[in-house]
């Protein structure tokens, strides 16, 4: 099992390495790709902004808990371009049927179409937004600046982002289904608005959907009141509904994947075990 672990974060670092050098290699790309995470994070902001020039609070959350709340979705966001945006591609390669020369590498597929397409520049993005967040923290709320906050914060980003990923991963596999489900990105896209606004902004049986069969709820917004509030009973149980949501959608990417490996037609006529 350890040899395996090691293995997978050997292979995930050579990967992340050469897209680091594939990346620095198009600087212009690279510095651009992070102006347009700026304009991205201003826009957002501006967009609070506008809304708290008519209200002092939004749900339970005001003007400076909002704050901590935006950069968690932006935390979310650049951890899923570090870690599994591979999985937004499955779909294409579904289509192409250039899917047949990964599952021709000797592991696991999955893992490979998951983490496959690194964006480096990301880790840029995540050294700004933590030094933006640790000066938030120390202008308005210095109580959450410590140590157990902030590891339960990012231990609670991680669930969030793995959350984001299987429903991703899960979505792309209907192309397994549906050869032409194009329309995949722009339904996971739709869906993912749902965790850019505070959860307390919904109510009744939409909270309910978004805290449980489209847990949307529960990937930036989770963190955010962990980070701000500490781990009380209300945030230890959203962090154990964040755990079992993980294991039931992990265990549907899997069933997924299994089962739409059982229609691919392969380009190649490829016959081997799914991995």
């Amino acid at each position: 099992m350890r040899h395996t672990v090691r293995r997978y974060f050997s292979l995930w670092f050579s990967i992340f390495k050469y897209s680091l050098s594939r990346d620095m290699e198009y600087k212009t790309n690279f510095i651009g790709s992070l102006f347009v995470d700026g304009i991205y994070y201003v826009t957002w902001y501006y967009f609070f902004e506008v809304i708290y020039s008519k209200t002092t609070m939004l749900g339970d959350f005001d003007r400076e808990a909002i704050l901590v709340f935006l950069i968690a979705t932006f935390f979310v966001d650049t951890l899923f371009m570090m870690l599994f945006d591979g999985a937004g591609y499955l779909k294409e390669h579904i289509r192409t049927g250039s899917l047949d020369f990964i599952l021709l590498r000797p592991v696991n597929s999955q893992f490979l179409i998951s983490f496959r397409y690194i964006r480096s520049y990301a880790i840029v993005s995540f050294i700004i937004l933590t030094i933006i967040l640790v000066n938030i923290l120390q202008l308005f709320h210095p109580h959450s600046l410590n140590f157990i906050n902030l590891s339960l914060f990012f231990i609670s980003l991680m669930f969030g982002v793995t959350i984001w990923y299987c429903i991703e991963f899960i979505m792309s596999c209907l192309t397994f289904y549906f050869r032409d489900f194009r329309t995949g990105g722009w339904l996971t896209h739709e869906i993912m608005k749902f965790s850019m606004r505070p959860d307390s902004i919904y109510t009744g049986f939409i909270r309910k959907i978004l805290f449980t069969i489209l847990p949307m709820a529960l990937v930036a917004s989770v963190p955010s009141r962990i980070l701000l509030y500490g781990i009380n009973a209300t945030n230890l149980k959203y962090l154990i509904v964040q755990i079992l949501i993980i294991i039931i959608l992990f265990m549907l990417t899997r069933i997924f994947w299994k089962k739409g490996m059982l229609r691919y037609e392969s380009a190649q006529s490829y016959t081997g075990p799914v991995l």
